[in-house]
């Protein structure tokens, strides 16, 4: 996980954007307790002005330097226009999802024009008067290649509450397959559906070609090609080699 907004607390330090707003302030914290539990969100809801152009952007979140394709998954409320009355003419219920790749850090500089829309994020259910309904929407960012990036969300006009914001990758994980070890291996993005990974013998083994396997795009191991086999004295169980009792027996006499 890259980035975990419920796991940062109080201390998120995301940038919001236009900083003056006089009396109609836009992407604020807000402190919420749903289930007993408090955790903090950023909200905004100025459904009742015109043109509403606030952004949100979060730190700058590190890339694995093998992850091209990462996972943005988003839990937030967004309350029902009709719910406003006259406001609602102006009420939006959607928003939008941009990123913004960097080499490094860039503090609380902000520009516009070096964002890129992901995504236009809806809600399946919204959130009337007496009824809270949280959705979860995935989306997914493609091709990148710089050491870091910045997720942004703009606001123009809807009443939402952005509840939680994990950013992860996906990664076939660490097996031993046919007494062959492969090592944990970042799935590959859409440009590179499968990862070539070589394999090593577990200890005790041999082969007698390099065998190797496929990391797919969903972190699940495809396709295995080669194996290893024990040496000779060693027998197979469970995935390892170990010594044959007859030869240890053999051994003691």
């Amino acid at each position: 996980v890259l980035l975990d907004m419920k796991a940062t607390g109080g201390e998120l330090g995301w940038l919001t954007w236009p900083l003056e707003q006089g009396d109609k302030p836009g992407w604020e914290v807000t402190q919420r307790t749903l289930n007993g539990s408090q955790f903090y969100t950023y909200s905004v809801c100025n459904v009742g002005e015109r043109e509403q152009d606030n952004w949100l952007r979060t730190t700058f979140i590190q890339r694995h330097q093998s992850a091209s394709r990462v996972f943005v998954e988003l839990q937030f409320i967004v309350r029902d226009c009709n719910s406003f009355g006259g406001s609602s003419l102006t009420c939006k219920e959607t928003f939008n999802l941009f990123t913004s790749e960097s080499d490094a850090d860039v503090g609380t500089t902000f520009r516009k024009g070096q964002f890129k829309k992901v995504a236009t994020i809806a809600p399946d259910e919204i959130t009337g008067k007496n009824e809270l309904r949280i959705n979860t929407e995935t989306r997914v960012v493609e091709n990148l290649s710089r050491k870091g990036f910045y997720l942004a969300f703009q606001d123009i006009g809807a009443c939402v509450a952005l509840l939680s914001t994990r950013v992860y990758y996906k990664t076939c994980p660490a097996t031993v397959k046919s007494l062959v070890l492969f090592p944990e291996t970042v799935a590959g993005g859409e440009n590179q559906g499968l990862r070539e990974v070589s394999g090593a013998c577990v200890d005790n083994a041999v082969s007698e070609e390099s065998p190797r396997i496929y990391c797919t795009v969903d972190g699940d191991w495809a396709v295995m090609v080669g194996q290893c086999q024990c040496k000779p004295g060693y027998e197979e169980v469970k995935e390892a080699c170990q010594g044959c009792r007859g030869a240890e027996a053999g051994r003691r006499h």
